[in-house]
């Protein structure tokens, strides 16, 4: 018979076991958050101040999951997620890359939903609509809570954390599902393709300017068009045809992306010759079958399911 020190030895032992948290964790929590600001009724917000409801709405939203996050993955966690200022060398490539979100956008709008797409007022997943009175003032206040704040609190999440990640698995990874989750963040299915397209170009910028800050900005001059330049699209659709509209649109969707895709290369190679390290571009998981395994991983978690999950109700929600 084998001693019971023997039989001990054959037992698993559940001691040191960490239990890994998917970062789809953050992305459910801002769902959630966001869906209970929709289900909430919309007069219970300050309507005497209401931009200052929206910026608190913002934080509680994407900020208070991503510091809680970023506080339990260890002191040094925020050092990686690449929060520095771009290069001077990288002004083209974000400039080609906000005209080429907002061309892309307004092409695939048409293209899935045509005139109603363009609407004449900007909203924050379609709960907080922009309104500009005319003042200075007031004007400041919608750059702030519909321009700035988005694109530094949405960016922080999904392309600092979730593409910091997933990238372990491949950069291909990082944006693929950096990309769907953004583009499901926003509980649109009718222009969910153009949210998807945004965030393919955000997180080939991050990568491209080795920057987050290089993606918040051109998230935030995507959004200044979106408030001030997006009546003036409805109005030129409007009274031009929609062939010279989309002729326009189109040319001008072609050029950005050729100066994309030149800035890029130009980037890159100088990254080459002054010997900066590529180490975020080499994948973690090698192996073809482990990384095809990751990617299913991703899916398979729990907390992606239940992000779907959140998404369809908001659907039907907003369908009810």
């Amino acid at each position: 018979m084998k001693s019971k020190a023997a039989k001990q030895q054959k037992k698993p032992s559940n001691k040191g076991k960490t239990i890994v948290l998917q970062p789809t964790v953050v992305v459910l929590a801002t769902y959630i958050l966001l869906l209970l600001s929709k289900i909430i009724d919309l007069t219970l917000i300050n309507r005497e101040n209401e931009y200052f409801s929206v910026v608190i709405l913002q934080m509680m939203i994407f900020l208070l999951p991503a510091a809680i996050w970023c506080r339990f993955s260890g002191e040094s966690y925020i050092s990686h997620l690449r929060l520095k200022l771009p290069s001077l060398s990288s002004i083209p490539l974000m400039l080609s890359a906000a005209v080429l979100m907002i061309t892309g956008g307004l092409l695939l709008s048409v293209l899935f939903d045509g005139l109603d797409s363009l609407s004449s007022n900007f909203s924050l997943y379609d709960t907080f609509i922009s309104k500009d009175n005319g003042t200075v003032t007031s004007k400041l206040y919608l750059i702030l809570a519909y321009a700035v704040l988005p694109a530094v609190c949405e960016e922080f999440v999904y392309r600092g954390i979730v593409c910091y990640e997933y990238e372990k698995g491949g950069v291909i990874r990082a944006v693929i599902f950096s990309s769907l989750f953004f583009g499901l963040l926003h509980f649109n299915i009718i222009n969910l393709p153009v949210y998807l397209f945004a965030g393919a170009i955000l997180a080939l910028t991050l990568y491209s300017t080795r920057s987050l800050f290089g993606a918040m900005i051109v998230h935030f001059f995507y959004n200044l068009f979106g408030i001030f330049g997006q009546p003036y699209m409805n109005a030129l659709y409007r009274l031009s045809s929609s062939g010279f509209f989309v002729f326009l649109v189109a040319l001008l969707f072609f050029i950005s992306a050729i100066v994309f895709c030149a800035q890029a290369s130009r980037l890159y190679k100088k990254y080459l010759y002054r010997g900066y390290s590529a180490d975020y571009r080499q994948p973690v998981i090698t192996k073809p079958e482990k990384i095809r395994a990751s990617y299913l991983e991703v899916i398979k978690a729990p907390s992606a399911i239940a992000c779907l999950v959140v998404y369809i109700i908001a659907l039907i929600i907003a369908w009810l």
